[in-house]
């Protein structure tokens, strides 16, 4: 006889599955229609070349067009961007200087105020 926990179990069971729109018939795989991204919210999967949901696809489309880097401007080490030159971009060493404008301004402010140096090290005992 089965207990009352076992009872209820079996009736949130059905419940549950009467809501589940997959069947036998109808099973979810990666052939499902809504595996599948094909405009619509609910696939992800790739189709035709077309990878994720509607409000991915769209996302990500707005996003590339913000993005200044592309095939014929890549971001590398090379890039201006990339190279530490007085502007607040760059990071990356380029004539002995590393960081960007502020980053210079501020080291340079820092080492003015510091007592410690090439000529007096620390500790100075």
């Amino acid at each position: 006889m089965a207990t009352e926990l076992e009872k209820l179990a079996e009736q949130y069971r059905k419940e549950h599955l009467a809501r589940n729109p997959y069947t036998q018939n109808s099973i979810y795989d990666s052939n499902n229609k809504n595996a599948l991204s094909d405009g619509d919210e609910k696939g992800k999967g790739e189709n035709n070349g077309s990878i994720g949901s509607s409000v991915d696809i769209q996302k990500r489309t707005e996003l590339l067009a913000r993005n200044s880097y592309n095939d014929l401007d890549g971001y590398s080490s090379s890039h201006p961007n990339a190279l530490s030159n007085g502007d607040e971009k760059g990071k990356g060493e380029n004539n002995n200087n590393v960081g960007g404008a502020t980053d210079i301004n501020v080291r340079n402010e820092s080492k003015a105020r510091n007592k410690y140096g090439e000529n007096n090290r620390y500790p100075n005992f």
